[in-house]
């Protein structure tokens, strides 16, 4: 076993994948193939397989290999700038004759295979082939090993396909039909919630699976546990899938060039047409997309780093080190971060200003923050249970939550003025709100009866709560 692998986290490992690249032609291949192979096992070790790099014997070497769920695997990992052939596919397929049957072997290849590799794998049926997008996803913790192995092993058992892209490897194996209804749920009434002076809200989508809300232009996403749901303008008959993705969470975003974002274990996918690759990884608690310079996706890390010097709380993150701004960049390992100007665990949102200013959203405190500086200064939240933020322009924010009853508060992050909140007739917690033209949707609950909330989705007029612009 690799001495590192026992404290490997996501984000070194995430690391070790940015430094390998960086250094990629400044080493020699056999040595970036020994990182590269101890880097894929300690991503194994830590989501809890048993995994072990470079191990040789008298009938040739295996890279990583690794026993799940009753069965042997043997992977060849290959960092090389072109396609590989059917060459090393061969190499593999002479081991695996030489091991115990039932034994199955992945080839690895970070850039991809050609199709005289393919059209082999497809012949043998007892290897899988594992490009880019599952190698990133495995390191950046995006899929754990075993969900993408087990996937994998299924596809060719079952469908005799040894090559899956990732989209397909995340698909829920049987999509929920109906993940959400559109409309107000029968049983709900406003009087169940009786805010004093609440506005009424227009529900318009509703059921337990909803877990976050997005925009891609005047078009309203709905992420539930299955995928993202497009509702249009809201006023469609029936919801259009727009995404099938096990373990997504909060909200999806959209990018100017029209790819989907969503947040799933310890990074992001990138979803463009088909395709999906992962944006950024290594985080060591699921981050949140927060609307960045014009729009741009960030993200939020609400995980500090922690000095060795500094004293864990209960939960095992510093009590006081402040999140982080993350800039995505090109590729996985290639993210800029900056201090957010609060402690990781208060944060609950964020979003751009202007310039180079963000505003975060804290319990208790927020905060706004040059990040090419690093002054910030606090503001005190002017509402309980914050978590839905929507930039209105350079200096105010709307802000959502919820004590007994949801409330918004507009607030000016120059003055730190607010406005009295107004109360409105949904009940909390408040899980994420978002903007189309001269509306803001929240994501809350509606109260079924004394015991039994459901979570809702539900349109605000911004005249209505003083937040006009």
């Amino acid at each position: 076993m690799i001495a590192e692998s026992t404290t490997a986290t996501a984000t070194s490992l995430v690391q070790r994948y940015a430094d390998l690249e960086v250094r990629a032609g400044g080493i020699s291949a056999s040595v970036r193939g020994m990182r590269f192979n101890a880097l894929l096992a300690d991503a194994l070790v830590r989501d809890g397989v048993d995994a072990d790099a470079d191990r040789r014997g008298p009938n040739g070497e295996v890279d990583v290999a690794f026993f799940l769920d009753g069965t042997w695997y043997l992977m060849e990992a290959k960092w090389y700038t072109d396609p590989i052939t059917v060459e090393p596919l061969r190499q593999l397929r002479d081991i695996l004759t030489q091991r115990r049957p039932g034994t199955i072997g992945i080839l690895a290849s970070r850039s991809g295979f050609d199709d005289s590799a393919r059209r082999r794998a497809a012949e043998v049926r007892d290897v899988v082939l594992f490009d880019r997008p599952h190698l990133e996803a495995l390191i950046g913790g995006v899929a754990t090993g075993s969900e993408l192995v087990t996937a994998a092993n299924r596809s060719i058992a079952v469908y005799g396909q040894p090559d899956v892209p990732l989209a397909a490897l995340l698909r829920p194996r049987r999509p929920d039909p109906a993940p959400l209804q559109l409309g107000v749920p029968e049983e709900f009434t406003t009087a169940a919630v009786a805010a004093p002076d609440g506005v009424d809200a227009t529900v318009v989508a509703h059921g337990p699976a909803i877990t976050g809300v997005g925009v891609d232009g005047d078009r309203l996403l709905v992420a539930v546990t299955d995928g993202v749901m497009d509702l249009g303008n809201h006023r469609r008959s029936r919801p259009r899938r727009r995404l099938e993705l096990t373990g997504g969470v909060g909200d999806p975003m959209v990018t100017a060039d029209g790819d989907l974002l969503v947040v799933r274990g310890s990074g992001v996918l990138r979803v463009a047409g088909d395709e999906v690759v992962v944006a950024a990884g290594g985080f060591a608690r699921a981050p949140l997309l927060v609307p960045g310079p014009g729009g741009v996706p960030w993200l939020l890390d609400r995980r500090g780093r922690t000095r060795p010097t500094e004293r864990r709380s209960a939960t095992g993150s510093p009590s006081t080190e402040h999140a982080a701004l993350v800039e995505p960049g090109a590729g996985l390992g290639d993210a800029r971060r900056w201090p957010a100007g609060l402690p990781a665990g208060a944060c609950q949102a964020a979003c751009w200003l202007r310039d180079r200013t963000f505003f975060v959203l804290g319990a208790g405190h927020s905060a706004v923050i040059d990040i090419d500086t690093g002054r910030y200064e606090w503001i005190i939240t002017p509402v309980g249970q914050p978590h839905g933020l929507v930039r209105l322009d350079e200096r105010r924010v709307l802000l959502v939550g919820a004590d007994r009853y949801v409330q918004t508060v507009v607030l000016d992050t120059v003055t730190h003025a607010a406005s009295p909140p107004t109360a409105v007739n949904l009940a909390g917690p408040v899980r994420s709100a978002t903007r189309i033209g001269d509306a803001v949707y929240v994501l809350a609950r509606a109260p079924l009866d004394h015991a039994t909330t459901v979570p809702v989705v539900a349109r605000l007029d911004l005249g209505r709560i003083g937040a006009t612009c």
